[in-house]
């Protein structure tokens, strides 16, 4: 199983200790930063894709297509912007448009597998990302909420049963301490699953041939052999003439 991408989110202490590194607060920044940035970027590139195919149908307005097609990618380098808070910048690569003319522009751009899984991403795949980051910032922030519930239950009236007492809230911050490395180790989890999902959909596709090209290409065992390959020394038997004057080799004996 391949693991998760971890950048600045790794969790190289032992669970107990977590909830007292960076890892969980970084982590719950990038998820937080989603439920405003993925929203928006999610109803901007919504419309965007809408607009591109309202705009297609018209002779008039199709070249206002690339228009859509340029929204759409603008968003996606927001959210590999947005990577960089956990240390995992997602690279990028983009369709050149190398032929001439307003009908290879369009093409192109409209046919580029980057745009298309950009539009995946930020489209198809937002409420999945908007329903796991929301649980874990929601187990996250109940378990710190409670561990400093003795501090606020008086300035707050819950209506919970046995939370506005001062004996049901130190019971209830105890619970939430000992869940705390639970919850640190949740939203680490979601916050890498998350850069995961982005790492595999923004990044480039590789090659699937690239390892069969490369081999191709070095040289093979065959070429480090010589082009003459000498097993000794070659030597020509002397002519010796014979009595009609004529020039024979010296027979030397049976070939077989």
């Amino acid at each position: 199983m391949t693991p998760l991408p971890a950048g600045r989110l790794r969790c190289e202490v032992p669970v107990l200790r977590l909830p007292f590194t960076s890892a969980p607060w970084l982590a719950s920044c990038y998820l937080a930063s989603y439920l405003v940035a993925g929203s928006a970027l999610f109803a901007i590139a919504t419309a965007a894709v809408v607009g591109g195919l309202v705009l297609s149908q018209f002779t008039v307005t199709v070249p206002l297509v690339i228009g859509s097609a340029w929204i759409i990618r603008i968003c996606a380098q927001a959210e590999r912007g947005r990577t960089r808070l956990a240390g995992l910048p997602v690279p990028y690569l983009y369709r050149e448009v190398t032929e001439p003319g307003l009908p290879a522009h369009i093409r192109i751009r409209c046919t580029d597998p980057a745009v298309v899984r950009d539009c995946a991403y930020l489209v198809l795949l937002y409420p999945v990302l908007l329903l796991l980051d929301t649980v874990a910032l929601v187990v996250w922030l109940t378990l710190i909420a409670g561990i400093t519930l003795p501090l606020w239950y008086r300035a707050a009236s819950l209506g919970l049963p046995g939370v506005d007492t001062l004996s049901g809230t130190l019971v209830t911050c105890v619970v939430s301490l000992a869940m705390l490395p639970l919850g640190a180790l949740l939203v680490v989890t979601a916050a890498r699953l998350h850069l995961a999902v982005a790492q595999a959909v923004l990044r480039p596709l590789g090659d699937p041939l690239a390892q069969a090209k490369r081999v191709l290409a070095t040289p093979g065992p065959l070429s480090t052999v010589p082009s003459t390959v000498r097993s000794g020394p070659i030597t020509s038997t002397p002519a010796v003439p014979t009595s009609d004057g004529e020039a024979h080799e010296r027979d030397t004996g049976p070939a077989g």
